[in-house]
């Protein structure tokens, strides 16, 4: 299982984002001091929206690491958000191996996401 965390200043909002615009489901919510965050379902990938201390703002260098998300029909995927809040960076392509389809966007704080899977 892979587990992927963002850090934000405003997880809360952030975690909102993910759920309303992308429909997201919400797997638990933990609220410690020094530790919160809200994890997503997601397959087998442990997908978190956390707060940190140390984070503050959109991201400074949005396209040093972009989080994949596997779907099973990125069309299907691009259908059911394409007409919602989001920042499309690239609409489904077939990526350059010629084996994947593929689209990206951005979160509201600039973090890139990228949907890959079959068409």
């Amino acid at each position: 299982m892979l587990s992927v965390i963002i850090w934000s200043d405003n997880h809360e909002k952030l975690a909102k984002w993910y759920e309303d615009v992308l429909g997201f489901t919400v797997r638990e919510v933990t609220t410690h001091p020094d530790d919160s965050c809200i994890g997503f379902d997601f397959g087998d990938t442990y997908f978190s929206v956390g707060r940190h201390d140390k984070v503050h703002g959109k991201s400074k260098d949005p396209y040093r690491v972009m989080v994949g998300f596997p779907v099973a029909s990125v069309s299907a995927a691009y259908e059911e958000i394409k007409d919602r809040d989001i920042t499309w960076i690239a609409k489904p392509f077939m990526a350059p191996t010629g084996t994947t389809w593929c689209m990206t966007i951005a979160d509201p704080e600039g973090n890139i996401l990228q949907f890959f899977g079959q068409k």
